[in-house]
């Protein structure tokens, strides 16, 4: 009886228990429930292969989730094209509402920056923020900046200047092969981003002329100039104005965002995005290479030594790898190479630094090379370079000079350690006889007249039989 009561008493605090949680269990969903839900991704930096993956699976998390909207907070100088195309791909396809809002204050658009921000559904800036400067920059070398073709208008205004327009035209249209190269880029990237403004309903023609002229704009005359839909503070201001806009999804499907009340959740970072944003940046990929050198170099010099081999080879793999996704110059990334090759060829041909001296050369020249773009933040600093060939130099230069010291040091092991060592006479016979030297009894030869116990000092061998003197 006493049991039954006290069982009881345990099943009726468990539906308690059970009834409680279901009620928090619906509050729970009450409250997620009581409002839209707003996805927000940070894209800060420059644009590469990490930033496009994030990018990309925050929009695929926001059409899994339902959210009513994906806002991506933008703060970059700009990147690859290639990584650009890839995000503005994502967001054209996109079932959910995209919005690029250019934010905190002092953030920026500019470059390929600008062109998401065209493709976006909605647009908006922050206080104290910029956009524009979209030219392409010139890829593969070579200090010649041309100006690009000439417009309708400044044609018009040859022929109003009594010069034929189609004259101006012609003389215009005779480029060098470089000149050809960049006005192909300028044209394409005119055009891309006059379709992604015609699409969106935005300025064609200031985002034309941030292309061919380089020009940008304050995130008032943004608003003025019909670049962007809204200036807000604060996220949360930036929801309320996009409240109740109407954007155009992909197969022309239209909705109203309904943003009252919304609630908002970061897409954070995974910790493999995260190392791919670390990895690829230039200056980590260069010091992995060369902590991946030098590596090698100690391995080779210390008799191919497995552990800082076996570091070194994965130090490179690495470092190529995230080489692999960026603007590389293959021409410097053989010199770099090259200079590897030689700087590992001095520890076998021992050729007083003369080929570590080439590596050396071939391998600041090459890293100089290494990124084929002018885009400043995806070129190695030329500090790191310069400190980097100082470092390999410094090991190299240590390496050469402990095999040089070891050549020049004593033998002390084998046949030719004898000659030098000290002895004993043990027993002696005109000019032979035998001596104790280092511990073992060897049969020896001298000039000097010798006697049991004298000691002797080693200077020759010859097969078996040492030549020995009188020390004195």
């Amino acid at each position: 009886m006493f049991a039954w009561k006290y069982l009881a008493r345990w099943l009726s605090g468990l539906a308690m228990l059970a009834g409680a949680a279901a009620m928090a269990g619906g509050a729970l969903t009450q409250e997620r429930a009581g409002g839209p839900l707003i996805k927000t991704a940070v894209l800060t930096g420059v644009i590469g292969p990490a930033n496009t993956g994030y990018i990309s699976r925050a929009i695929t998390l926001a059409e899994r989730e339902g959210a009513a909207l994906l806002v991506i907070e933008m703060d970059t100088p700009g990147g690859l094209d290639t990584a650009m195309r890839d995000i503005n791909r994502a967001i054209i396809g996109s079932d959910v509402p995209v919005a690029v809002f250019v934010h905190p204050s002092g953030a920026r658009a500019t470059s390929a920056g600008a062109y998401i921000l065209y493709a976006s559904h909605i647009s908006g800036m922050a206080p104290g923020t910029s956009i524009g400067a979209a030219t392409p920059v010139q890829m593969g070398g070579g200090d010649e900046q041309p100006a690009p073709p000439a417009t309708p208008r400044e044609i018009e205004e040859d022929a109003e200047n009594g010069e034929s327009g189609e004259a101006a035209s012609r003389e215009r249209s005779a480029p060098s092969n470089t000149q050809a190269m960049r006005n192909k880029v300028v044209n394409d990237s005119v055009a891309y981003i006059r379709s992604l403004a015609e699409m969106r309903g935005r300025n064609a023609d200031w985002a034309e002329e941030a292309v061919r002229e380089g020009v940008s704009a304050s995130y008032s005359e943004a608003l003025e100039l019909g670049v962007v839909e809204i200036v807000a503070a604060s996220l949360e201001d930036f929801a309320a104005q996009a409240d109740g806009r109407e954007v155009e999804l992909s197969g022309g499907r239209t909705v109203t965002l309904e943003l009252d009340g919304a609630r908002f959740e970061a897409v954070d970072k995974t910790f493999a995005e995260e190392a791919l944003a670390v990895i690829t940046d230039p200056n980590i990929a260069f010091m992995l290479l060369n902590l991946g050198f030098i590596g090698l170099l100690v391995s080779f010099y210390n008799g191919l030594e497995p552990v800082t081999a076996i570091a070194g080879v994965i130090f490179i793999i690495v470092g190529f790898y995230a080489l692999n996704t960026l603007p590389v110059n293959y021409a410097g990334a053989a010199l770099i190479i090259l200079g590897l090759v030689l700087l590992v060829s001095e520890a076998f041909l021992a050729s007083s630094g003369l080929l570590a001296l080439g590596g050396l050369a071939a391998f600041a020249i090459g890293s100089l090379m290494l990124m084929d773009t002018e885009v400043e933040a995806l070129r190695v600093d030329w500090r790191l370079i310069a400190g980097a060939t100082l470092a390999l130099g410094a090991a190299s230069f240590l390496m050469i000079s402990y095999g040089l010291a070891a050549q020049g040091r004593k033998v002390t092991t084998g046949e030719k350690g004898l000659i030098g060592m000290t002895g004993q006479v043990i027993s002696w016979d005109g000019a032979a006889g035998y001596v104790m030297v280092d511990g073992e009894r060897w049969r020896a030869v001298s000039s000097d007249a010798l006697k049991a116990g004298d000691a002797i000092k080693v200077l020759s061998l010859d097969g078996l039989t040492l030549k020995v003197r009188l020390l004195k």
